[in-house]
């Protein structure tokens, strides 16, 4: 049969808004100007959230912060060092020396410091007041050692004071350049207080410059790379004997709304996630507003509604797949799991790389304003709710092609073994204590209720009747209420508010239990609820919702932090600065969101409309590169997401066994969304996406402090994935180098 000739090739469209005009201005100020946002957006990410007890100050840091007094009060008379605890110069190995300053007082001093800028102490000699000044930070560091951090006023009064020296020493010793050595007072006490804030005036700590700066030029080549590259040519990505074959679009079967069976999944997605959404926000209202902890478990457990969620996506995801594989087979192209998780992972890293931006900067006029600490991790907290259920949703999309396959050759026997793996996940956390069991139970009981999705969306699946349905939920739930109400069983596990890390958690079988009760009930109530959906309105706002689901959360979000702003429950501050940040807040919301609601608008059009020039690209047969990539990509992007739920946006965590921080996770996420893309559009320079690959592991193995050793789990990931990048440089040059990471199939047009 002779192939019908192929269309004129598409002009290539933006995914992103504004990147036509963006594109249209000059190389060096696009270049500058993407620069500039990712050190605006470096700087936010790299500031810690420091914790400061409230508790009185003991001891020898109760002596620690006398003689801070000392230091930010000199006299010309009396001992400067008569407070310093006993044990000073053996923790800090600093040992303090008297010295008479040129205003006529007395200075306690280190000996080794000195002006950090960039000339020095200066020829006006800035340096009596710098060495008392890094004797002051000497007893931050001390205070922060012995557990007890002095507050934020101590380093600012420490900042002040050394202010005043300098300027000071501009008029007893002005060398006939007064006015200049005022401006280079100012100037040092700019960068001084620009760190000190960066800090959030807490204890100075080591920083890694170089890993930083490293990091910051990876996320800005990545931007480039990514944001600059265009799908192959078709005669590139032509191979002999391609057909043309007809596919419909590109969106999933699950959320066709021409498609009726369907539209009860997508119902469910939304719905368990505005369930989560609303019961963790009257959870961390209840916290803010010391509510006592007695009763907050029950409304825990009871808005505890990811279970639904999992199940829902199994019944998404296996429809998905069926058709990807349907239309792989009808194109008789082979490997189409990587194809699957090319298109599916790109998809679902665009909008979260978009939310994690806008999230960066909403916290802006709070972290400028000072914000109670507290406040904005409970704020970073509530933002992480989308992002912990997107990561966790990457997962079981990657383990799709596998489960399916499982599914297909032993259904039963794969929800036995996955069953058994949540039993014995508890059994070790409960002998050992080991906390990585506990997030492997959790991740086994998602597979495990994502299962279940993929037996009720078997067309041939008998459907229990409404009442054996309703049994088994009451059942579970009867067990449940029963474990949780027996005397000392733990039953913190959806992490309250300031409980999150207290205590221990109930077993992961405990959250099976309940997803069975939810299951059931959901099943339970398929027809009557599949009969309101048929209606024109209740499916025409769920699908507003779902075409902007970022967009709408963040909306929420911001009207739940105006409304209790503006009732005094996020600040402790009078009603004028509460106003302020208010109005701040609001001012920097409403752009964030007309950007975010316009591309995730786009990014529906596109996936509506099968996507411009859709091509189901992935690696063939023998051509490793794009497996790899799609394999990196998918896991990168993944890990780069759930690295951001457990830091928030400032701060540092531990991913399990990785500890991550804010800008490591949006190189993650960043990587993972340039190498989903090369290996489903193809790339020209195929050495460069490896390079480029190894040098955006490097600013993890060069952020260690020099006093501590480098965590295993950072040299094993990131040293592993530097060598395998390298590799595929070398493999690479030995032989021709192909045009594009991945051999695409054949064209899928829509129809």
């Amino acid at each position: 049969m002779r192939t019908p000739p192929r269309p004129p090739p598409q002009p290539h469209q933006h995914s992103w808004p504004g990147l036509r005009w963006l594109g249209r201005l000059p190389a060096w100020f696009r270049l500058t100007l993407l620069s500039l946002a990712v050190l605006a957006c470096g700087v936010i990410a790299s500031r810690p959230l420091h914790a400061f007890p409230d508790q009185p100050l003991t001891g020898d840091v109760a002596a620690a912060q006398r003689t801070v007094t000392n230091l930010t009060h000199p006299r010309p008379d009396g001992d400067p060092l008569a407070d310093l605890p006993a044990d000073f110069t053996a923790v800090t190995k600093v040992t303090p020396q008297v010295v008479r300053a040129p205003d006529g007082t007395l200075r306690a001093t280190h000996p080794g410091g000195g002006c950090s800028g960039p000339d020095g102490d200066t020829r006006w000699d800035y340096g009596v007041g710098c060495r008392a000044h890094d004797l002051g930070y000497d007893l931050l560091r001390y205070a922060q050692h012995k557990g007890q951090p002095l507050g934020p006023e101590a380093r600012r009064q420490l900042d002040h004071q050394l202010s005043v020296d300098m300027h000071a020493q501009c008029e007893i010793n002005p060398l006939d350049s007064g006015r200049w050595c005022h401006v280079v007072a100012s100037a040092y006490t700019f960068g001084m207080d620009f760190n000190s804030w960066r800090q959030r005036w807490g204890p100075p700590s080591y920083e890694p410059v170089l890993s930083w700066a490293s990091g910051l030029v990876a996320i800005i080549l990545l931007l480039l790379a990514r944001l600059s590259s265009r799908p192959l040519a078709p005669a590139a990505r032509q191979r002999p004997g391609d057909v043309d074959t007809p596919a419909a679009p590109a969106t999933d079967p699950a959320l066709d709304p021409a498609a009726e069976p369907s539209r009860y999944p997508a119902f469910l997605l939304l719905a368990s996630l505005a369930v989560v959404v609303l019961g963790q926000s009257a959870l961390s209202v209840a916290h803010w507003l010391d509510a006592g902890p007695t009763w907050l478990w029950v409304l825990a457990w009871g808005s505890q509604a990811v279970p639904v969620f999992f199940f829902a996506a199994g019944q998404v995801n296996l429809a998905d797949w069926r058709r990807w594989t349907a239309l792989a087979a009808g194109a008789r192209l082979r490997h189409s799991a990587p194809r699957y998780l090319a298109h599916r992972v790109a998809g679902l890293l665009r909008p979260a790389l978009a939310f994690v931006l806008a999230w960066l900067l909403l916290p802006v006029p709070l972290d400028l304003l000072d914000a109670p600490t507290d406040r904005l991790r409970e704020l970073g907290r509530l933002l992480a709710q989308p992002l912990w259920v997107l990561g966790m949703y990457l997962v079981l999309v990657v383990a799709t092609p596998v489960l399916a396959r499982l599914h297909q050759r032993a259904r039963l026997g794969t929800s036995a073994a996955l069953t058994a793996g949540v039993l014995a996940a508890d059994a070790v956390k409960l002998v050992t204590g080991w906390s990585a069991a506990g997030y492997l139970g959790v991740l086994l009981a998602a597979l495990l209720l994502h299962q279940l999705g993929f037996h009720t969306a078997t067309e041939h699946t008998r459907r229990p009747s409404r009442r054996l349905l309703a049994g088994v939920a009451a059942l579970s739930l009867v067990v449940l209420v029963a474990l949780l109400s027996l005397p000392g069983f733990p039953r913190d596990t959806t992490g309250l508010p300031g409980e999150a890390n207290t205590g221990p958690h109930p077993p992961t079988a405990c959250l099976l239990l309940l997803g069975v009760a939810q299951v059931c009930l959901v099943l339970a109530v398929r027809g009557r609820l599949v009969g309101w959906l048929g209606r024109h309105r209740p499916w025409q706002l769920i699908t507003l919702v779902r075409a902007v689901p970022m967009t709408s959360y963040l909306a929420y979000l911001i009207g739940l932090t105006l409304v209790l702003g503006l009732f005094g429950v996020l600040g402790d501050g009078g009603q004028p600065g509460r106003l302020l940040w208010l109005a701040a807040l609001t001012l920097l919301a409403l752009p964030l969101l007309v950007a975010l609601r316009d591309f995730e608008r786009h990014q529906h059009g596109l996936r509506q409309a099968g996507g411009p020039g859709h091509h189901l690209t992935a690696a063939g047969r023998g051509d490793r590169h794009g497996q790899l990539a799609i394999v990196l990509g998918a896991f990168y992007g993944t890990l780069g997401v759930l690295g951001f739920v457990v830091t928030g946006f400032a701060g540092s965590a531990t991913l399990v066994v990785l500890p991550v921080d804010p800008l490591q996770n949006i190189i993650h996420v960043l990587l993972g969304w340039y190498l989903v893309h090369v290996a489903h559009a193809g790339a020209r320079h195929p050495r460069l996406v490896w390079l480029l690959t190894a040098f955006a592991c490097l600013p993890p193995l060069l952020a260690f402090d020099p006093a501590e050793a480098v965590a295993p789990a950072v040299v094993l990931l990131h040293g592993g994935t530097i060598a395998v990048a390298l590799t595929a440089v070398l493999v690479s040059s030995r032989g021709r180098a192909p045009r594009a990471l991945t051999r695409p199939g054949p064209p899928i047009r829509t129809r």
